[in-house]
């Protein structure tokens, strides 16, 4: 028995195995990156993203209105009216970013399947924006970026969406990250990214668009300042809450003279107020909490009772 495939699924399929995606792991670990989109790298202009991606026409020129192209500066383009941009976002040597001068009307600029998703888990998406407009460009018709990202399902339900609102023109070329949370259903392992221009082409409304990126979510620490290891079944150990989340994390907890009182790689046994298993006294302990990551240390004190 033979299967046939139709054209725009064999596309698909060629993207996802060049996309710079690692595959599924759904044992816990967070902050660490599922997806990431740079646009690669090279000379001159890239290459034309594959078909199904973006509904703009590609140039291998400086775009005009409703075309895009890839660059790895902006330069020789529109210098009177756009900034001068001499590398991507990410610093990757001759890293390419993809230059959208928008359609006439407001439009999908880019579409993306992600795959190998874990079902009922919360991850962070997170793009780049740079407003190529400088802000000495003026007048009543010119239109400022105004970007709408859309986190969908492939049957189109919308599980979470951010609007940018119009990105307002500066001095010097800026790049700004735009970041929005949401959680996979229970049966949904892919998704879809939808990046769209609520404002219309004509003067202005030009911009480049740099790493996209999927990773899990960091969830929020809930850090008591106090606890009570007096045997009475109520806040006997220091529940950090989320804290056993960062399975690569390192706390480490010192008396006031900066003795090292307990250390722990992980926080799948809360602290119970001991060293070594003696009963410390009455008092105030600093804590420092490394998560080995791109997070801040977080650090502070808590006051043990007895």
């Amino acid at each position: 028995m033979h299967v046939r495939f139709p054209p725009i699924f064999l596309l698909w399929m060629l993207f996802f195995m060049t996309a710079n995606a690692q595959s599924m792991d759904c044992t816990g670990k967070l902050g660490h990156w599922l997806f990431r989109e740079d646009f690669g790298s090279g000379t001159g202009h890239g290459p034309a993203l594959p078909p199904g991606v973006t509904n703009m026409a590609y140039t291998p020129y400086c775009p005009a209105d409703g075309f895009y192209t890839l660059v790895n500066t902006s330069e020789g383009c529109a210098e009177e009216s756009w900034h001068k941009v001499t590398h991507d976002h990410t610093g990757n040597n001759n890293g390419y970013m993809m230059m959208i001068n928008a359609s006439n009307e407001p439009s999908t600029f880019y579409t993306r399947m992600v795959p190998s998703l874990c079902p009922a888990t919360t991850y962070e998406f997170s793009a780049y924006i740079l407003n190529l407009l400088k802000n000495t460009v003026v007048g009543p018709t010119v239109q400022q970026p105004d970007i709408l990202f859309s986190i969908e399902t492939t049957t189109g339900e919308v599980l979470e969406t951010l609007r940018t609102g119009p990105i307002a023109a500066s001095a010097g070329p800026v790049w700004k990250k735009y970041k929005l949370a949401f959680k996979t259903p229970d049966n949904v392992s892919s998704l879809v990214l939808k990046i769209s221009n609520n404002a219309p082409g004509g003067p202005g409304n030009d911009l480049l668009l740099d790493d996209i990126e999927f990773i899990t979510s960091a969830p929020k620490l809930t850090i008591p300042t106090a606890f009570s290891p007096n045997g009475d079944g109520v806040n006997d150990v220091w529940n950090v809450i989320n804290l056993d989340a960062y399975t690569d994390c390192v706390l480490t907890i010192y008396d006031r003279g900066g003795a090292v009182v307990f250390k722990s790689i992980g926080y799948n046994t809360p602290w119970n107020g001991t060293r070594s298993g003696v009963p410390l006294d009455t008092g105030t302990y600093y804590y420092v909490i490394d998560f080995k990551n791109e997070i801040p240390r977080v650090s502070g004190w808590v006051f043990l009772i007895r």
